[in-house]
């Protein structure tokens, strides 16, 4: 205390909070992993309420961002529709069986997921958004081995058979191709598996749960059902009228197939050739809608935000002050912008917060968590997007055109908070070459970007910096003994204060900085200052080093060991798509830029996530579609025949197109795995139906044999598509904002499966045909050129 001033105090460089022009804290709280959201939320909201009356009147908290009430309305969606999808798939099972064989059927249903859940729990998995979806598409595909058992078993009862024996017969019967179908199904989402990064822990969910599922419904639908089935089909029935009205629907159902479905199938395997020219023409036409934009793709849409953000940029050697300033001025423009929809703003907006320091969100994917007096930014939380009318990029806009832009800001950027894939929808990465040529040409792009239509706050993350001064340590430096970091080092100490000593009090950690009064650093200080060499000697400042001025960059980033800069910007995806934009860029100069000033160039962002998506997903398709070969190629013994069941896979993108084009949604990521997945599901009908035309065909001629199978297995084939679809149809329907980004995937299966029905039930026939056809052409040709044998 005799030569030094002593006071404690915050580090005055460290980043800070305004709320509503008052100074603020923030804190996080994040729940341990194995930890439920929900129960922690409540917690928290409990332990806020007891705090909130023991605080004095002044101090305010309030709780914003709180992820549980979202998954807790996430939840609540889902399990509606799931509910919905069940009474859904118990109406179509009512429909078509006989009234206790679905029953116990349906059975089935609870018993699968109630094991799938026990799987989950005892694996560490969590009830999620993504998870109940997997539940509900599971709802219509785990019955559909328990269908075809029960089924056939009633079909043996019709017969004449016994009860007993029915169900007995049923189950041995079907044991094969309901065994290798569902694990030709487990193979289709193998795939999924495969995704790496953060698509693969959104989608791992999905074939985690549609495979315990299965694995369930396999042990049930063999070892658990066929004793249902006997006591089912040997009960008497006691309602007349239900019976009589059971067997009017038969009968007309009984009609139409043998009718109107044996004529159009002959007409359709008779004229295959035909008929597998439609497929492929319909197949043609729909990646065409695809490419030629018809059919939109966006790689990940994210679900309207509840979050929006505003970054500013001061320009170099503002002050800490002014970077507040033009924060809070930002916040009061919100406040006015939403004031054309709603006459309290609490109406739409639950919070708002400035931080001084920091950058807010995530721009364009490049998060910033450096401090520096000229950043800021506004954190704002919406309304949740189910009970205001009001999008979030129309409050974007409008927040946009209110701010009348700070003296000092540099650069305003607005943005909506980002679920799934972090990247930007338009990151364009340069990098190499000097940091000079990198501004320039960064430059040039953002001028080239900014010509676009729909394309909103583009900048780079290259800033200008404040002035500098140059040290440079001189030959007369060198003969003295300095170098660059003892120069550094002493000079910082002077103007910042040294380090003395670090010690722990409670659970902080203290930090004693010695330095100068503020007031003895001026301008002349580097002209006054003495360093101390390594003998002890005082030398002048001026006289070891050379000193220059210039102006730098306030960040400078580097990939790889190469300098790099980002270009991002905003997407409205009503009147543009990043695709498109990069099309554009590289059309119009992009590659020219990167040429001239010797650089290379990346689109990186979610066009990198769907690059590595892309590349994890070709992978995992071949390994599925081998895994399916070899599955179907030991049911067949054959190695044509599972050529002949696969050949149906890619007609299912026909079902998904038109489902995306009718509803008007864009196809993404989850559209395409939805294809992996439907894939399995339609080689379940194929495969049993296949193995029923074989069946046939050892007693029948080829062209009968086949026709009979197709009406044989129509009302399973029909039956199992429509549990899936009615499983997933009030999906469709949903007008919650949360769920629409699930929505192309129930789109792909429930279309795609009406589509499929009627593939497996003609085009199959059809494929089989021709292998006849191939078949006996090689035989005749063997025929023709075997040499005929010489008369002894």
């Amino acid at each position: 205390g005799d030569i030094a001033r002593v006071s404690e105090a915050f580090n005055d460089r460290d980043k800070k909070a305004v709320r509503l022009g008052n100074p603020a804290i923030e804190l996080e709280i994040k729940r341990a992993i194995d930890t439920d959201a929900l129960a922690s939320s409540a917690l928290v909201k409990a332990y806020v309420e007891e705090l909130r009356a023991e605080l004095p009147q002044q101090l305010r908290i309030d709780e914003y961002d709180v992820r549980a009430k979202s998954i807790r309305e996430r939840i609540d969606l889902l399990v509606f529709n799931g509910l919905t999808g069940l009474i859904l798939v118990l109406g179509v099972l009512f429909l078509f069986l006989n009234a206790r064989v679905a029953l116990w059927v349906a059975v089935g249903i609870p018993a699968s997921l109630l094991a799938t859940v026990a799987i989950m729990w005892a694996s560490g998995q969590t009830i999620n958004m993504i998870s109940l979806f997997g539940m509900i598409m599971a709802i219509g595909i785990v019955v559909d081995d328990a269908i075809v058992v029960g089924e056939h078993a009633e079909h043996r009862f019709r017969h004449g058979y016994s009860a007993l024996d029915a169900a007995v017969v049923g189950a041995r019967r079907m044991a094969a191709p309901v065994s290798s179908s569902t694990l030709t199904t487990i193979a289709a989402f193998l795939p999924l598996f495969v995704i790496s990064g953060i698509m693969g822990q959104i989608i791992s969910a999905i074939p985690f749960v549609v495979v315990a599922v299965l694995l369930a419904s396999l042990l049930e639908c063999f070892f658990v059902l066929p004793a249902h089935l006997h006591h089912a089909l040997k009960a008497p029935v006691r309602d007349n009228r239900v019976s009589r009205w059971r067997a009017q629907f038969d009968a007309g159902f009984e009609r139409f197939r043998e009718t109107r479905f044996r004529a159009f199938a002959e007409g359709a395997i008779r004229k295959r050739y035909l008929t597998v020219a439609v497929a492929v023409g319909a197949m043609v036409i729909a990646i065409a809608a695809v490419v030629g934009g018809r059919v939109p793709y966006q790689f990940f849409p994210s679900p309207e935000p509840d979050k929006i953000y505003a970054n500013i940029e001061m320009v170099a050697g503002s002050s800490r002050d002014e970077t507040r300033a033009a924060v809070i001025e930002v916040e009061k423009a919100l406040f006015n912008a939403v004031r054309q929809w709603v006459d309290d703003p609490d109406e739409l907006i639950v919070l708002s917060l400035g931080k001084v320091g920091t950058v807010v969100g995530q721009r364009g994917g490049v998060s910033t968590t450096a401090t520096s007096d000229t950043v800021g930014g506004v954190n704002v939380e919406l309304t949740s997007s189910e009970i205001r009318e009001v999008r979030a990029n129309e409050i974007i806009s409008a927040w946009r055109e209110a701010v009348v832009r700070p003296a000092g800001v540099e650069t305003l950027s607005f943005e909506g908070q980002r679920t799934g894939p972090t990247g930007g929808d338009m990151d364009v990465r340069l990098r190499g070459g000097e940091i000079e040529d990198l501004k320039r040409a960064a430059a040039e792009v953002v001028a080239l970007l900014s010509r676009y239509e729909g394309v909103d706050d583009v900048d780079d993350n290259l800033p200008y910096g404040k002035p500098e001064l140059i040290l440079k340590v001189n030959a007369r430096g060198h003969a003295l003994g300095f170098d660059t970091a003892d120069v550094a080092r002493q000079v910082r100490n002077t103007i910042d204060g040294a380090v003395a000593k670090r010690f722990p009090r409670g659970d902080e950690e203290v930090w004693v900085r010695v330095r100068f009064e503020r007031e003895l650093l001026d301008h002349d200080l580097l002209d006054t200052m003495y360093l101390r060499s390594a003998t002890g000697a005082e030398v002048p400042l001026r006289e070891v080093v050379d000193i220059s001025k210039d102006v730098g960059f306030a960040r400078v980033r580097r990939e790889g060991g190469q300098r790099e800069v980002a270009i991002t910007a905003e997407i409205d995806m009503s009147k543009t798509r990043p695709q498109q934009i990069h099309e554009a860029l590289l059309k119009d100069g992009l590659i020219d830029i990167a040429g001239r000033y010797d650089l290379s160039y990346e689109f990186a962002g979610r066009a990198e996530d769907q690059r590595e998506t892309n590349a994890d997903m070709l992978l995992g398709t071949v390994l599925g579609l081998t895994l399916i070969y070899i599955i179907l190629a030991w049911v067949f013994s054959s190695y044509a025949r599972p050529l002949v069941v696969m050949a149906v896979i890619p007609v299912g993108l026909v079902g998904a197109v038109i489902g995306h084009a009718v509803w008007g949604f864009d196809l993404t990521i989850l559209s395409i795995f939805a294809i992996l997945g439907l894939s399995g599901i339609v080689i379940n009908d194929s495969i049993v139906l296949v193995t029923t035309i074989d069946e046939r065909l050892q007693t029948e001629a080829r062209l009968p044999a086949v026709v009979n199978g197709s009406c044989d297995r129509f009302r399973a084939v029909l039956l199992t598509s429509a549990t899936t679809i009615g499983g997933l149809s009030p999906l469709l329907f949903e007008t919650s904002l949360q769920a629409q980004f699930l929505i192309p995937m129930a789109l792909t299966l429930v279309f795609g499966l009406a589509v499929t029905t009627f593939v497996v039930l003609l085009l199959v026939p059809a494929l089989i045909m021709i292998q006849g056809d191939v078949h006996d052409f090689v035989a005749r040709r063997r025929s023709q050129s075997a040499p005929t044998p010489e008369p002894i």
